[in-house]
């Protein structure tokens, strides 16, 4: 079969590949499954379709791609979307691992950082406020100076979580009496949290609270959210700016408040009236049974965790504030708005 043009441009294409693939292999970019993965799924078929197509000539008949008209080129390139398709299932997954072995590598770290420096046994008994911060060493010793002793006769301790500040946040933390550990990159508030939720876990808290580092949050109304766990009546308090107060705020950034907050009532068969409220409080045993995995939108992932968990849940007015200082680290409203979206519906389908 003579040698055309488009089988050329194959060739060429595949020994270039392969010679791109064994420099990687010897400059250590690689390793040995890569270059296997590399040469049997993209060099060696390139190189057969190119070189001897009628070795698979037959195969391609016997999907109706018959020889002429470009049939077999069209068969060629169902064949590659296939194999590409199932490359990217295979380093999804690989990349799915790599990022849950470096959350509990991370969360391992903290681990052993809270239990040598942060008294975890100061917390038995009682409340564990988790704050995630990035760069709030402006903001910090603000929110943490304006922390009760107790609410609801519970003695009250705040665990901050510096998620990888460019700042002196852990260290302002910790001059203001907090337990603050600090993390080795940032990933995001809901990586934050979830290790925060880990710490709170071992100190024996009957109740962990959530709430943000930039004073957005009142202290004084801590015992709106905790009241109704101590009183047995529910498993999660959410505070709500819809049946409370809050500083305007951009009108894309209520809409979605408003529109989100419908479709997660739907989805979780309650009444949802501000989902994007990080000011919560939980009992503490009740985290045990929820998964988290967004590393940065975590709200909505938290309802509808609790949700599938059977968890009584309600909701409390607070009042949001602007940020004592400084900027949100928060996306921009579309941004925001797709990444809240994506954590919903990812918690929902799983």
């Amino acid at each position: 079969m003579p040698l055309t043009p488009l089988r050329t441009a194959g060739l060429i294409v595949a020994v270039v590949f392969a010679a791109l693939t064994i420099r990687s292999y010897r400059q250590g970019k690689i390793g040995n499954g890569d270059l296997l993965v590399r040469f049997v799924v993209f060099v060696l078929p390139l190189l057969v379709l190119s070189a001897l197509p009628d070795l698979i000539g037959w195969g391609f008949d016997e999907f109706s791609f018959k020889r002429g008209g470009g049939r077999q080129v069209l068969g060629a390139t169902v064949l590659a979307v296939g194999i590409l398709y199932l490359f990217a299932f295979s380093l999804s997954g690989r990349q799915e691992r790599s990022r849950r072995d470096l959350t509990r590598l991370i969360e391992n770290l903290a681990l052993e950082q809270f239990e040598q420096f942060g008294h975890p046994e100061a917390f038995s008994g009682g409340i564990a406020v988790v704050i995630p911060a990035y760069n709030e060493s402006q903001n910090i010793h603000h929110v943490l100076g304006a922390l009760p002793e107790r609410v609801c006769d519970l003695p009250l301790h705040a665990i901050v979580i510096d998620d990888g500040s460019n700042d002196r946040t852990t260290e302002a933390a910790r001059a203001a009496g907090a337990a603050a550990i600090r993390l080795p990159m940032n990933r995001g508030q809901g990586a934050a949290l979830r290790t925060g939720y880990r710490l709170a876990l071992v100190t024996g808290a009957e109740i962990v609270v959530t709430m943000d580092a930039d004073g957005q949050h009142q202290p004084s109304e801590l015992s709106r959210l905790v009241g109704p766990i101590v009183a047995s009546e529910a498993d999660v308090v959410g505070g709500s700016r819809v049946l409370g107060e809050a500083d305007p705020n951009h009108a894309a950034r209520e809409l979605g408040v408003k529109l989100f907050a419908q479709l997660l009532s739907l989805l979780t068969w309650s009444k949802v009236t501000d989902p994007a409220c990080g000011y919560r409080a939980v009992r503490t045993e009740a985290l045990r049974g929820l998964e988290f995995r967004q590393d940065q939108f975590h709200n909505s992932e938290f309802i509808v965790e609790a949700s599938k968990k059977g968890l009584r849940s309600t909701e409390v007015p607070v009042t949001i504030t602007q940020r004592i200082s400084g900027v949100s680290k928060k996306p921009a409203h579309f941004r925001y708005g797709m990444g809240f979206a994506n954590a919903l519906v990812r918690a929902w389908l799983r």
